[in-house]
């Protein structure tokens, strides 16, 4: 890897949430993410209260699309601000930064920015794949599933996927 030149990309994405910022902070969890995206697993490593904090850590694993995964939680600031630095051994290193703002009684404004650092060949590989117009599709569901959590408390079902409630009863 002596001639290795890392390629790193910043995207950011900007969610409208119909919900304040104190309602939208506590979905921002490993263990709640559960409530609202469909095909959500992770495995927490540590946290003193089972749900994010400062300094927690948890595990993914979503094979067809990013593989394993260690996140860190690195920022906490509730209703204002979370940040993750999410590790993907020997590929790449990801900062996930999520700063909400209100915008009127019951909206929040949310920008998600991604810097993505290769650590390997495969790593360029796979940012080269994951472009902008990819992280503006993933911000867009993401939005639609929090935007229907938060309007109707329940998870939205995705074609293929069902929701996670369905997929618990198989």
């Amino acid at each position: 890897m002596k001639d290795f030149q890392a390629k790193r990309n910043v995207q950011t994405g900007i969610m409208s949430l119909a919900a304040s910022p104190r309602r939208v902070f506590p979905l921002l969890c490993p263990k709640r993410e559960y409530d609202w995206i469909p095909i959500w697993q992770c495995r927490m490593i540590f946290s003193e209260t089972g749900y994010a904090e400062d300094n927690g850590i948890f595990y993914t694993d979503f094979r067809e699309d990013r593989g394993p995964e260690w996140w860190v939680v690195t920022r906490y600031e509730p209703c204002r601000a979370i940040e993750f630095i999410r590790f993907a051994a020997g590929v790449r290193i990801t900062r996930l930064d999520v700063r909400l703002a209100g915008d009127g009684p019951d909206r929040t404004i949310a920008s998600w920015t991604q810097t993505m650092t290769a650590l390997s060949p495969e790593g360029n590989s796979y940012m080269d794949r994951y472009d902008d117009s990819s992280y503006r599709q993933e911000i867009s569901h993401l939005e639609t599933m929090l935007n229907h959590y938060l309007q109707t408390g329940t998870m939205l079902a995705i074609p293929g996927h069902g929701s996670i409630q369905e997929a618990q009863q198989k």
